[in-house]
């Protein structure tokens, strides 16, 4: 198979239309319980590459799963001024359980 029809046949344009029925702002996610909790240092560290993927796609991942996605990291003061959207979680919500418990041993 020639280079050419191989690139051909992985990729098709109207491939990607399919995914815009995901960008709901978490609809979906709430309704089926799903949620994406992503966990890295770089987070709101603004040192290296790694901080720039996390904040490019950071949107996107909003987009599909809105209040269901969760990104954590260290709590850096001069970063969280500028990078940290805080929010205070509706009482029945288990992030909010687990959110008390880590306040109550330290945590900010």
């Amino acid at each position: 198979m020639s280079r050419e029809r191989a690139s051909r046949r992985f990729y098709r344009v109207d491939s990607t239309n399919d995914l815009f029925e995901f960008m709901d702002r978490g609809y979906s996610a709430q309704h089926e319980n799903r949620w994406n909790f992503e966990v890295a240092w770089e987070a709101a560290n603004k040192v290296g590459g790694i901080y720039t993927v996390i904040r490019s796609k950071a949107y996107v991942s909003t987009e599909e799963m809105g209040d269901q996605y969760c990104l954590i990291g260290p709590y850096k003061e001069y970063s969280a001024r500028t990078e940290i959207e805080e929010a205070d979680f509706p009482s029945h919500n288990p992030l909010q359980q687990a959110v008390q418990v880590l306040r109550d041993q330290g945590y900010k």
